[in-house]
């Protein structure tokens, strides 16, 4: 397995050289605006280092939005997205399964998004990451992920999709995950057909709260066993840390994340439980 990082836009590969990673994810348009990304000056070296696995979309795009031009902007925005991330050679764009609102379902949700995919098209597929939090959320609990996917599958698109999974999210989003980390992700995989990307963060809220909050490796309320056992059963190709902090941080956390991709769910030293209390506060 890869490991990376979620690392700044300028220079990403000098970055990820400094914290001894093998491959990045990143932005190449502003994450929180409806800017559209520009061509990148660096997109030949990009696409021939091989290594930027990931590009994720814009926070505000929505496929499953109640508001009609939030989806319009979301499909326009998530093409330019696709259309940048083929120059870098990027191995997928990472966009959050999103909500239908206070007045939607989750059903609401899906069809929404079966709406929108037709529009989108292109060579570097849409993974659809689990989510932590929001009202209809279509990515928080399995069976909205499961009838998503099963949408997808039947959608008369061109684009290829595949999935992402969360760590943080899963566990903040059921209980359940927090209770049978390595079973509930195995039923993310069976009902996505497979993890294409998994982001490793621990959690600042609680199992079950319904709150997006990262947190480094350790220094959160999730157990590295959890942590580990969830990686493991994703098995995916590449796994990228969105952890907060910067190179001390990062590195650390990229220290632990390669222990617990090696040791997988398996039982580890007591010694490494005490990486939760020497982490950098």
């Amino acid at each position: 397995m890869r490991i990376g990082g979620h690392l700044p836009s300028k220079d990403p590969l000098a970055a990820a050289d400094r914290l001894g990673l093998d491959v990045v994810q990143l932005h190449v348009s502003s994450p929180r605006t409806w800017q559209a990304p520009r061509p990148r000056v660096d997109a030949d070296d990009l696409a021939a280092s091989g290594r930027v696995v990931a590009v994720h979309a814009p926070y505000l795009c929505n496929p499953a939005s109640a508001d009609p031009q939030v989806r319009a902007r979301s499909a326009v925005l998530l093409q330019q997205t696709i259309d940048v991330a083929a120059t870098v050679g990027a191995g997928g764009v990472v966009v959050h399964a999103g909500q239908a609102g206070a007045h939607g379902s989750v059903a609401d949700g899906v069809a929404r998004w079966i709406e929108l995919l037709p529009r989108l098209h292109g060579t570097v597929p849409l993974w659809i990451e689990n989510t932590a939090s929001g009202q209809a959320s279509v990515g928080r609990h399995l069976d909205g992920i499961a009838a998503l996917f099963d949408a997808v599958r039947s959608c008369a698109s061109s684009l290829r999709i595949g999935a992402c999974l969360d760590t943080a999210h899963a566990f903040a989003a059921d209980a359940a995950a927090a209770r049978d980390p390595g079973g509930w992700v195995e039923r993310f995989v069976a009902v996505t057909g497979g993890v294409d990307l998994v982001h490793v963060n621990d959690s600042a809220a609680p199992a079950g709260s319904g709150r997006d909050r990262h947190a480094n490796l350790g220094a959160g309320v999730m157990s590295l066993s959890t942590i580990a056992e969830m990686v493991a059963a994703a098995d995916a190709p590449a796994a990228v840390l969105e952890t907060p902090g910067y190179d001390d941080r990062r590195t650390q956390d990229a220290e632990i994340l390669r222990y617990l991709a090696d040791v997988g769910g398996r039982p580890r030293p007591a010694h490494h439980d005490r990486v939760r209390s020497t982490a950098p506060a």
